[in-house]
């Protein structure tokens, strides 16, 4: 059960907050957002990471705005107060409501391509995703709780010069929250018996995450399949907005997940499609998928990539810097995806929503032509 305290990044296990215990390096506790103007103009990705084994917390801003992607990066080292959410580098965290209200703001500093100062409003109440647990040869490689909530933005942010406003009647995004032990970052470990075993080939081959955001509501729809069409991961669920007196309905759980998508063959990025789930009175409900802008997520924000950072790398007692990306060189933007594609989203009984469509083709799916 989650609670207000879950917005904190003072987990101790992949439990919400009252469980407590591992000693696993990769455990880590993390904020992840999108943003954007329901236009494609701007596009933008904001992680705060903390790695209490690690003695580090982190954070990156990238903002994809024209051609280029641009992103400024903080470290330092945690220190004894896991409450402490300033001054990772220029970053700063402050849950003002928990599940409800946050603001995140990123301080101007010399030779800085991004800095911003945004009030993030939850516009659906928070929900958890179904648990994540992955074992490789017996190994927990992955497991964690995840929460997702749609919302709105209040402030502003300046990308190398420019000075966007954003507007809460347009300015829409979504963020998760998750904490446990994950696999990616850090520093790498040697090569062992999962390599020799070649333990991680079965593996599903195609990933939906999406968090489809309408004027009343928030589609989550998320898949996760093997090339035979099998699933590992099924998940529609409806929230209604809330109220003005700050209530929402009960979360929906929709049935008959189904999709129907275009992809470039030598990206593999998504160029097109739709989504559908069956509605409570059996009827398939069709979502019109139309990509508008496209962030990398390996633009230099420690995913991966050609950059050498990394979450959880430890950098000194305080470091930041700032690096960008051109977007048309298709060499370089072969290295920094997978892609957030930022699309609008129009049912069709008619309503027009807007939010990210993450979407990850690995190795064979045939029924998309790709077959190695």
């Amino acid at each position: 059960m989650i609670g207000p305290a879950d917005d904190f990044p003072v987990h101790q296990t992949h439990e919400p907050i009252r469980f407590a215990g591992t000693s696993d390096r990769r455990f880590y506790d993390r904020y992840f957002f999108t943003g954007h103007r329901c236009a494609p103009d701007l596009f933008f990705m904001i992680g705060v990471g903390v790695y209490p084994n690690l003695g580090v917390i982190d954070a990156f801003g990238s903002v994809a705005l024209g051609s280029m992607q641009y992103s400024t990066r903080g470290s330092r080292e945690l220190g004894d107060d896991r409450m402490n959410m300033s001054n990772i580098g220029p970053f700063n965290v402050e849950v003002i409501e928990g599940l409800k209200k946050l603001r995140i703001w990123c301080e101007p500093r010399p030779d800085q391509a991004v800095h911003f100062d945004l009030e993030w409003n939850g516009a659906v109440p928070a929900f958890e995703e179904p648990p994540i647990l992955q074992r490789v040869l017996g190994r927990v490689m992955e497991q964690a709780t995840r929460l997702i909530q749609t919302g709105s933005w209040t402030g502003y942010i300046v990308c190398n010069g420019e000075r966007i406003e954003l507007d809460p009647e347009t300015s829409w995004g979504a963020r998760d929250r998750s904490w446990g032990v994950r696999s990616i970052g850090l520093e790498r470990e040697p090569k062992g018996i999962q390599q020799a075993k070649n333990a991680s080939s079965e593996r599903t081959s195609l990933w939906m995450w999406a968090p489809m955001q309408f004027n009343d509501h928030t589609i989550h729809f998320s898949l996760s399949e093997f090339a035979d069409g099998r699933r590992e991961i099924e998940t529609v669920r409806r929230m209604k907005s809330f109220g003005k007196d700050g209530v929402a309905a009960p979360a929906e759980f929709l049935l008959g997940a189904e999709h129907d998508l275009r992809f470039d063959h030598e990206t593999r990025e998504l160029l097109d499609g739709s989504v559908s789930f069956l509605e409570p009175d059996g009827s398939r409900r069709h979502v019109k998928l139309t990509p508008l802008r496209r962030a990398y997520l390996r633009a230099g924000t420690g995913y991966g990539g050609p950059d050498p950072w990394r979450h959880g790398k430890y950098m000194g007692e305080n470091w930041s810097d700032s690096v960008s990306y051109d977007l048309t060189d298709e060499e370089l933007t072969a290295k920094i995806g997978p892609t957030h594609v930022l699309c609008r989203m129009e049912t069709d009984d008619g309503h027009v929503g807007y939010g990210t469509f993450e979407t990850q083709v690995y190795g064979a799916y045939p029924r998309y032509g790709f077959h190695s």
